[in-house]
């Protein structure tokens, strides 16, 4: 075969490739199981049967375009031709519409009869989406379960809610998922037995956490036990909101963790007083592990990865890629202690160019801050940035302030307006910030920003500012503020006395606890 033949032989394949692998990423997936309404049997009308952008079906070793219908991939289904429209469509088609930049998919195992006995801990039902839901997670996050079940056991209806909440404890702890939405469904009331465990199933949330039940007032049976195409889709559109509702309020609580370390300060240079510039490196190398024993969100270097020379960041940079978690680098003051030329490129180095920006994670906003933006050791002498932080350390000087050091930095004006709307923004949000910056603001011990009584007065008193986190003062410091700021500078790694240092911070819903590693001290930073 000719190359150019080849080329367009293998191009439809290649293309096909890479829809596939794209389907895989970023994927949010749901699991839809219970009995023969779940595996549905209402009609697939026309309007129902296109194929549902952005949301794709497990077909038990791959994604494909999802469209009905949904449960014909199940492993334990009744024939194919039993498998209708159920409540996974609306669900979907609705969940995806909350977030349409992600990409929705579905792992439908339902089957038509099943009684809750049948999906019991240990069963072949329980074991199959167990094993289902692992091989689906491989390319994407597990988000909740959707599950409608009941028609079986109206009989037995006193048991139920002693068999569904240990049904729903085995899949979280099978799935490693404490917190995992869980969705049930009422049953049609076409029949009047069924009353009583409609309002048994109500009491769910009472008992399990992190639950909720979709009613079925409205809704009609094309056989008094099926509910009809309609009422399938308006089930399901039910379950999406109630699956919203519980995924808002696991964000809202939602815990996780991040790393922090601060002043590596390596040079391939001799010791020097406590500055141990070589032996940091062992040092760096083993706090990486403390940090990978975490399932950490990220990490933060608070500045000063090295004492000079730009060739320096070669060796703790390669250190850091060992992390499992991605680290945010803070401009400090000594990753600028490089020739004039080399300045314009520490950035680049750090992979943080601007110096300053924000990120969030749940209910916290992170902003990363540049404290060298006015600087003398941050820009070329004579620079423009360069004759501020000259006029402004004349002016410190002479107003006798003890942080006019030529070591220090502040914040510009244009970066200062930017950080006070990022902080009115989370103010008007609900939301708190933490930030990161290489110099402390608090204690006024002359290692602290230049403009610092600048930026408190500008954000001090914000509600929403919760921490300072710093490094630059190799000591450590900790200082609450008169508003209930908290003022945290973490102990530098080049005059580390323990083997590792940094800390592990795990964000709870009301507090960050810090977990020191080596001789940084653990603490608990309430919200106010």
């Amino acid at each position: 075969m000719s190359p150019t033949l080849k080329k367009y032989f293998l191009l439809p394949l290649l293309i096909l490739f890479w829809c596939q692998l794209q389907a895989r990423q970023d994927m949010d997936i749901y699991l839809a199981i219970g009995q023969s309404n779940m595996a549905g049997r209402a009609e697939v009308k026309p309007e129902l049967a296109d194929t549902l952008a952005g949301i794709f079906l497990f077909s038990g070793t791959d994604w494909l375009p999802a469209a009905n219908p949904l449960n014909l991939y199940s492993s334990i289904r009744k024939d194919s031709s039993m498998q209708k429209l159920s409540p996974a469509y609306g669900f979907a088609r609705k969940i995806h519409e909350y977030k349409p930049e992600r990409k929705t998919g579905l792992l439908v195992n339902a089957k038509g009869g099943s009684a809750i006995e049948e999906w019991m801990p240990g069963s072949h039902f329980f074991n199959e989406i167990v094993q289902r839901s692992r091989q689906a997670a491989e390319h994407g996050t597990i988000k909740g379960v959707i599950w409608h079940q009941g028609e079986s056991n109206v009989g037995r209806g006193d048991q139920y809610l002693d068999q569904i909440s240990r049904l729903i404890g085995a899949l979280r702890d099978s799935l490693g998922l404490p917190d995992l939405p869980f969705v049930a469904g009422q049953v049609s009331e076409d029949k009047i037995s069924r009353k009583k465990f409609n309002e048994m199933i109500l009491a769910l949330p009472d008992k399990v956490p992190h639950t909720a039940v979709v009613m079925s007032y409205g809704t009609t049976t094309f056989d008094s036990t099926h509910f009809d195409s309609p009422s399938q889709v308006l089930l399901g559109e039910r379950y999406a909101d109630k699956m919203k509702t519980l995924l808002d309020e696991n964000a809202a609580n939602e815990r996780f963790a991040f790393g922090i370390i601060a002043d590596v300060q390596y040079a391939d240079v001799a010791t020097a007083g406590k500055r141990n510039y070589r032996g940091t490196l062992s040092i760096l190398e083993q706090t990486i592990p403390f940090l990978n024993a975490h399932d950490l969100e990220f990490s933060v270097n608070l500045g000063d990865l090295i004492d000079r020379d730009f060739a320096s960041f070669d060796r703790p940079l390669a250190i850091l890629e060992k992390s499992r978690a991605p680290f945010h680098h803070v401009w400090g003051n000594h990753d600028f202690s490089v020739e004039d030329e080399l300045k314009q490129e520490v950035g680049k180095r750090l992979g943080n160019e601007q110096g300053y920006y924000a990120f969030e994670k749940g209910k916290l906003v992170f902003l990363v801050l540049n404290g060298m933006d006015i600087s003398l050791e941050g820009h070329p002498k004579g620079s423009e940035r360069y004759k501020m932080a000259e006029a402004l350390m004349t002016e410190l000087e002479a107003s006798g302030a003890n942080n006019a050091k030529p070591w220090n930095g502040a914040i510009g004006k244009g970066q200062l307006q930017w950080l006070i709307t990022q902080v009115r923004n989370a103010e008007k949000a609900g939301k708190k910030v933490v930030v990161f910056c290489h110099y402390p603001l608090l204690p006024e011990n002359g290692l602290h920003l230049l403009n610092s009584r600048e930026i408190l007065d500008a954000i001090g008193a914000s509600p929403a500012l919760l921490a300072w986190f710093s490094g630059h003062h190799h000591e450590g410091n900790y200082v609450q503020d008169d508003h209930g700021v908290h003022h945290l500078t973490f102990e530098g790694m080049v005059e580390a006395t323990s083997p590792a240092l940094g800390a592990v911070v795990t964000v709870h819903p009301n507090k960050l606890i810090i977990h020191g590693i080596g001789h940084e001290a653990d603490r608990i930073l309430e919200f106010r």
